[in-house]
């Protein structure tokens, strides 16, 4: 148990502020025995996690005279747009302001520090609250036979309350909760067939799915303002996110609503043989993934007031004067399926009492994601244009599979006049690594499926 109230202060946090919270609690107990003596045995434990922690954040938010209009206490230029000449009095007249400019600049919380460029801050709680459990089970058929279960689960609920983001809200209301789960079965037998020859089979089932989903999910802010959604999906309702330069950025982060669960099926089988002076290994690990999964990203939109037109970016907020906008409409869900096919073969080879030898050889096939219903394009430098993929010659994946993946390896370990005071060990081996999901992921971010606009 730790608890922030006989902490001392975040160094950085702002003296004239009461210190962030801070809670953190584990628990969790182990259990095991046997079920039938020297025959059956049993295993479980559980932990939990619960945290919260304040983050503390500085940023500049407008004034509430700013925020109607009123500039004229104010660093910045009132300027009138008709003229291009500075107001007199610093007051924007009521005629110029634009009511969902007006609305958008309300939604800023009050300034609650008298300094300039940081009259803000605030310390929401960051929480986490994990629970993570085990259980296995394992069983002895003979002493030539044994055979185990084990299934894992964990399940985190993280909530942020800043985005993270520089580019994203530094005020609360505009955080991100993600939660993560993790998933893991595997049965695995262990056989002898003689004192020489032993045989390990694995069959896995591992699932892990996480997203990340705004705040307020569900809640239209545009409409309560008066602006469209891009999407007709409740799912990416929320407010667009708006940055003014010189003050936070409000709104939802852009690259959520998202969620994703990739499964893998595996099987693994390793066989060791041991005969005079050589111990072979040798065997196979064959895997099947899919990825589901989709990621509104722009979902939102954006609108950037940059100060480009008038001076004052707020001034251009209120009159609803934009600099760039921009959004994405989408229907783009992702079904990558892949699957990889391992051999290998290995012999450790005593040459001489004071030399041991090692040879190896592996080869690995993966082959590269594709879209289950070939949902996806890739571009064509030849026509200028996006071809569907699986089609024309062009591959379901969108690169062509590597077939030579053959990786040696050699290895030496040498004991200089077979004493046992001193080894020289030596290797060289060729190595492979399976491409990860994100090339596949990639193709799905393209026109018809995916449509990007700035403005």
């Amino acid at each position: 148990l730790r608890n922030g109230a006989i902490d001392g202060n975040n160094f950085f946090a702002p003296s004239d502020q009461p210190a962030p919270k801070y809670r953190r609690t584990e628990f969790g107990g182990t259990l095991g025995g046997p079920i039938k003596k020297n025959r059956t045995f049993f295993f479980a434990d559980y932990e939990g996690t619960r945290m919260a922690a304040g983050q503390t954040l500085l940023t500049n938010v407008p004034t509430l005279a700013e925020r109607a209009g009123d500039f004229s206490r104010s660093g910045l230029p009132a300027i009138d747009p008709a003229t291009g000449q500075p107001i007199p009095g610093g007051k924007i007249p009521q005629y110029y302001l634009n009511p969902i400019g007006v609305k958008i600049a309300a939604l800023y919380p009050a300034p609650n520090r008298n300094v300039a460029g940081a009259n803000f801050v605030s310390s929401p709680s960051l929480t986490d609250n994990l629970n993570h459990f085990d259980v296995r089970l394992d069983h002895s058929f003979r002493p030539s036979d044994d055979l185990f279960a084990r299934y894992s689960f964990a399940d985190d609920n993280l909530f942020d309350p800043f985005a993270g983001s520089s580019g994203d809200a530094s005020v609360p209301g505009y955080g991100l909760t993600i939660p993560s789960r993790s998933q893991n079965a595997v049965l695995g037998e262990t056989h002898f067939f003689t004192p020489a020859l032993l045989n390990e089979l694995r069959l896995t089932f591992n699932r892990v799915s996480n997203g990340d989903f705004p705040q307020g999910q569900g809640t239209s802010v545009n409409h309560q303002l008066g602006l469209p959604e891009l999407s007709t999906n409740p799912r990416d309702w929320g407010l667009t996110l708006i940055s003014v330069n010189g003050f936070s950025p409000i709104g939802d982060e852009p690259t959520s609503p998202e969620h994703g669960t990739t499964n893998t099926y595996q099987v693994a089988d390793t066989a060791t043989w041991t005969r005079s002076r050589c111990l072979v290994k040798f065997g196979f690990d064959v895997r099947v993934l899919q990825q589901n999964a989709y990621r509104d990203i722009e979902s939102h939109g954006f609108f950037n007031f940059t100060g480009l037109l008038l001076g004052n970016p707020l001034e251009e907020l209120l009159l609803g004067a934009p600099t760039e906008t921009g959004g994405a409409t989408e229907n783009n869900p992702q079904h990558l399926r892949t699957r990889s096919y391992d051999f290998f073969a290995n012999d450790t080879l005593r040459v001489r009492r004071d030399l041991v030898l090692t040879l190896g050889l592996r080869y690995e096939y993966n082959s590269p994601a594709a879209d289950a219903a070939n949902r996806a394009v890739v571009y064509n430098p030849a026509t200028g244009s996006l071809v569907q993929l699986g089609q024309g010659g062009f591959p379901r994946g969108g690169y062509n599979p590597d077939y030579n993946n053959f990786a040696p390896q050699i290895g030496l370990a040498w004991s200089p006049g077979g004493r046992d005071t001193t080894a020289i060990r030596a290797a060289y081996g060729i190595h492979y690594d399976q491409s990860s999901l994100a090339p596949g992921e990639g193709l799905y971010f393209s026109a018809p499926y995916y449509n990007f606009n700035v403005y």
